[in-house]
């Protein structure tokens, strides 16, 4: 009599190559996660230095640039051309052209400058915004007293 021998199961070969089918899936998965984590500290670095620079840009002092400019709005056709000169323009604005400088600490630790070019009024005050002092002052005022404090 023939004896019938099961040859059900996994052969050491295959368990093998299995394994490293497996290992190698680890590996890359580990450095997917690994350029994941490095990805997200360089955000977070950008979004410090970057909370930073709004930071100092809404206490720098505007510095006025000089001169007024006037800009001009200028009506065009569809296909892009101006009909004329003269009728072509639709409003203008006077501005000048202003800075603020910033400084910051990059991640490296050393620090930078950055200088911010801005278009002021020109009855601006120190942040480049048009206000009115005494307008401000009113406000405050106005303020205190429906809140019931005293004013000083």
């Amino acid at each position: 009599m023939h004896k019938i021998q099961s040859r059900t199961g996994e052969s050491l070969v295959e368990v093998m190559v299995s394994a490293v089918i497996f290992l190698m899936m680890m590996a890359i998965l580990q450095g997917s996660i690994s350029f994941c984590t490095i990805a997200q500290q360089k955000c977070q670095q950008i979004r410090d230095i970057n909370e930073e620079i709004c930071r100092n840009l809404q206490t720098a002092p505007y510095i006025p640039g000089g001169e007024n400019k006037d800009y001009l709005f200028k009506a065009t056709t569809a296909d892009g051309e101006q009909p004329g000169e003269e009728a072509a323009v639709l409003f203008s604005i006077e501005a000048e052209m202003g800075t603020k400088e910033i400084t910051y600490t990059d991640p490296d630790g050393t620090s930078r400058t950055t200088t911010f070019y801005i278009f002021g009024s020109s009855g601006a005050d120190d942040t480049g915004e048009a206000g009115n002092d005494e307008a401000a002052e009113d406000t405050s005022k106005e303020a205190a007293d429906s809140s019931g404090g005293d004013t000083p």
